[in-house]
């Protein structure tokens, strides 16, 4: 008799900047989330499904925990979080930096490790210390009684196959939720965004690439030639879409290449991208505007 199939989802959860959407990347063996030297970056609860012999991992990327919030968006982004470990996941995999857990750490994963679901530790970027500290690390976490402690480097690949292995050995017995083959449950529009928003994370700091959402106009096939993309951008004051477009639309001009490139490399094919500024007056304050945007839970 053939063993049975194994499927699941695993909520990925830790604070920004952790490198969650980097192991993502890493588990799946291809690039789905945006990833940014700066926290905040990831804004959704992005899907991103592996398939292997007599299994199915289903994880789940999520934004960066914060205690409280700021702006209604960032109160939604958490609710985001919560909702993908304690409704969606069969497994929570709490990624960490290798340094020791502060006593406010402990306090808020507890929440994760009380949901009666098997918590597993990823101890991320551990190609910067060395094997002491990370080990130290490790051995803070302990009051959360993870299932399993993993001590990985995701910009290495470090460790990562016995992470994923070890993942799938606590996956529950279920048939496949997704076709096999199916990379995620998002559309190429919902990516073609994603990578203009890695640009401007990558172009700037600070204020500016928070304070922008990027909405997908029109999004055109056409056989023969060049999908059509086009992109607004919003922005929250005029000063921040004069430095988007800088100085006889230099700057404009720089994000659409840096986008491009992002985009044909993700779909893997050519396009033609068109792309706006606009101001949105204080859109993530504005419940209206995080609905339009898709950040309401």
């Amino acid at each position: 008799m053939s063993a049975a199939h194994k499927s699941g989802f695993i909520a990925l959860v830790g604070r920004p900047n952790a490198g969650k959407s980097a192991l993502l990347n890493a588990l799946l063996g291809q690039k789905l989330s945006i990833v940014s030297c700066q926290p905040q970056t990831t804004r959704h609860r992005i899907l991103g499904i592996l398939d292997g012999e007599g299994w199915q991992a289903c994880f789940l990327d999520t934004p960066g925990w914060l205690e409280k919030a700021d702006d209604p968006l960032q109160g939604n982004l958490i609710k985001m979080t919560r909702a993908a470990a304690r409704d969606d996941a069969d497994v929570v995999l709490l990624v960490v930096e290798p340094a020791p857990a502060r006593p406010e750490d402990l306090a808020a994963f507890q929440r994760f490790a009380e949901l009666g679901k098997p918590l597993i530790l990823a101890v991320n970027k551990c190609d910067r210390v060395g094997v002491p500290a990370a080990e130290a690390a490790a051995a803070s976490y302990g009051p959360l009684a993870p299932a399993a402690i993993h001590q990985v480097s995701a910009l290495k690949g470090t460790g990562v196959a016995d992470l994923r292995s070890r993942i799938i050995n606590l996956l529950p017995e279920s048939p496949p939720y997704y076709e096999k083959g199916q990379a995620s449950d998002r559309w190429e529009r919902f990516f073609a965004a994603e990578m203009v928003r890695e640009a401007l994370f990558e172009l700037y700091r600070e204020e500016i690439p928070h304070a922008c959402a990027v909405d997908i106009e029109r999004y055109k096939e056409r056989p023969g030639l060049k999908d059509l993309i086009q992109v607004v951008v919003y922005v929250e004051r005029p000063s921040q879409k004069g430095i988007l477009l800088g100085a006889h639309g230099s700057a404009i001009r720089r994000l659409t290449q840096a986008s491009l490139r992002r985009i044909e490399a993700f779909l893997g094919r050519p396009v033609e991208l068109e792309l706006w500024v606009k101001v949105r007056k204080d859109w993530r304050k504005d419940r209206q505007a995080l609905k339009e945007f898709g950040y309401v839970v």
